[in-house]
């Protein structure tokens, strides 16, 4: 028995020392307790940053001489925003008639007589507006090549005045291209957040876009137009705004 045990001690010692001979040849240390699970990492969402003028800046001017008769008009249906977040609703019919306000408060300012906002010459200006944002053009020629004199001849509207020894005829027209929001966030997590323009902001900037261009100025201040009519039409982001004068 004593020789068994002497035996049994020696193979435990063996063992011992081949066990430290390997962590001194390999480099291994010894470590207490459980190892660390990594943590999850958390995905962070960015947020891009999108600026739409607050103006829009697009504008283009036509002079050309005045029109006068008369037709029935379209009432257009108001319009809802394109966000079930937006806080306003934009009336077409409402937003011409305060476009019309404006322009005749830079005419008295003025010294000038206000303007008679004409139903038949406002029809005509509203169809083209309706027209360049289904058609997505804009300019004061259409796609079928007429001008604004042109197209209201085609609804049987004509402006002509006579001045002692000459006449003019035809109308004068300004456009305006405008956005129905000033800025737009977009999250990949959540929905878009809009800085929505308000109709008053709408009317505003417009009319501040007109008298800011020495030609759409030059229309609004034309001593001898004595009516205009104003046709708005909005698509997706914007809002297109057309004045015909006579």
């Amino acid at each position: 028995m004593r020789r068994h045990y002497i035996i049994g001690s020696i193979i435990l010692l063996a063992v011992v020392a081949g066990c430290i001979l390997i962590f001194l040849f390999t480099g291994a240390t010894l470590r207490s307790g459980s190892d660390t699970i990594p943590g999850r990492q958390e995905q962070t969402t960015g947020v891009i940053q999108v600026h739409t003028p607050s103006f829009s800046p697009t504008l283009v001017t036509m002079n050309t001489s005045p029109k006068t008769a008369s037709m029935t008009t379209s009432t257009p249906a108001v319009t809802l925003m394109p966000s079930s977040s937006s806080p306003y609703i934009i009336s077409a019919t409402a937003l011409e008639q305060r476009v019309h306000e404006l322009i005749n408060q830079q005419r008295t300012d003025m010294g000038l007589g206000a303007l008679t906002f004409d139903p038949a010459l406002a029809d005509i200006a509203r169809k083209h507006s309706e027209d360049m944002a289904a058609q997505h053009y804009f300019a004061h020629v259409n796609p079928a090549g007429q001008d604004p004199t042109s197209r209201a001849t085609a609804d049987g509207y004509t402006c002509r005045k006579t001045y002692g020894s000459y006449y003019t005829y035809g109308i004068a027209e300004n456009l305006f291209q405008n956005n129905l929001y000033s800025s737009a966030t977009f999250y990949s997590n959540r929905e878009t957040v809009y800085n929505w323009n308000s109709p008053e902001a709408i009317a505003q900037t417009t009319v501040a876009g007109w008298m800011n261009s020495s030609g759409h100025k030059k229309n609004i201040l034309t001593r001898t137009f004595d009516r205009e009519g104003i046709g708005v039409a909005i698509a997706s982001e914007k809002v297109y705004i057309t004045e015909n004068f006579c």
